[in-house]
């Protein structure tokens, strides 16, 4: 399994990938950190940008530090890369 480490950095701006540093992809998003709307937010962008279809939350629903479980089909290496290249 594809799992990659994330800080999620709620009411931002605008939502987008931040940096990847430390084996740590940092990302903003729009949304507030309510009632999981800030998870919607952060997985959706990440189908949208990856066109991946099963991504989850493996950990950390209710933190700002979260595991993504990206499947089997990608390393994380890939999925980093095809994140920070936009």
């Amino acid at each position: 399994m594809c799992k990659i480490f994330v800080r999620v950095i709620p009411n931002a701006s605008r939502t987008e990938v931040v940096s990847f540093c430390n084996d740590i992809l940092k990302v903003k998003v729009m949304a507030p950190a309510d009632s999981g709307r800030a998870n919607e937010a952060l997985v959706n962008f990440l189908v949208k940008q990856l066109k991946i279809k099963t991504i989850s939350i493996a950990s950390g629903l209710r933190s700002r530090n979260k595991i993504l479980d990206f499947g089997e089909k990608f390393s994380s290496e890939e999925i980093v890369n095809m994140l920070v290249e936009k």
